[in-house]
């Protein structure tokens, strides 16, 4: 009797062998898995980033539709050069247009500055879109600022890898209007320059 229930736990272990099999099944998935839990998080994190320009993007309209004019607060006109206007997102949370300040998932702080949504200085029809300035290439051709007017409010997005900027502009511009990685990309509303380590991105929103 006891010889007969020491085969039957003896049978109802698993071998070596299968131990292995078990481990080497878990593995191969895990290995096919877990980039693609990856891709998925990254995925959400650039759509949040979009997503979130478009909210305030609707903001700055009703804004604008309110009011009449997108530098001011409350009705009460500013210099786009103030503080005001160095952080829009905040003005338009002040009149309950926005629920909460700019806050994107991609991008970190740098050298003090964190994201936010700006109201910059308009530049005039022969200024050349760069990395930096307000001008934007909307239409796609080299050199001509399409963003022409007295203002411009666009989303800064520091602290920003290459390739989370590039997807950026994929989800907004499309690829036609994005460049590839090791090239700065100053077409469409998406812009930002090239960098081995971060990068500011900067997002055309809207100008009058």
């Amino acid at each position: 009797m006891k010889t007969t229930n020491q085969a039957t736990k003896q049978n109802k272990a698993f071998t070596l062998i299968e131990m292995i099999g078990v481990l080497a099944v878990i593995a191969i998935l895990a290995a096919v898995l877990i980039p693609k839990v990856f891709d998925a998080i990254n995925n959400a994190r650039v759509n949040n980033a979009a997503m979130t320009c478009n909210t305030v993007k609707t903001a700055i309209s009703d804004h604008y539709a309110k009011y009449g004019t997108l530098a001011s607060e409350t009705n009460v006109v500013f210099a786009t050069t103030n503080a005001q206007g160095r952080v829009y997102d905040r003005v338009l949370l002040r009149e309950g247009f926005l629920d909460k300040p700019f806050d994107v998932r991609i991008g970190a702080t740098t050298s003090g500055m964190s994201n936010h949504v700006e109201l910059a200085t308009a530049g005039s029809g022969s200024l050349t879109p760069d990395t930096i300035n307000a001008a934007y290439a909307l239409g796609g051709v080299a050199g001509v600022n399409d963003a022409v007017g007295s203002v411009v409010v666009q989303a800064v997005i520091p602290g920003c890898t290459e390739t989370d900027a590039k997807d950026l502009n994929d989800r907004i511009d499309g690829l036609a209007l994005g460049s590839s990685i090791g090239t700065n990309d100053i077409s469409g509303r998406v812009k930002y320059a090239t960098s081995t380590s971060n990068t500011t991105v900067y997002v055309y929103l809207t100008h009058r």
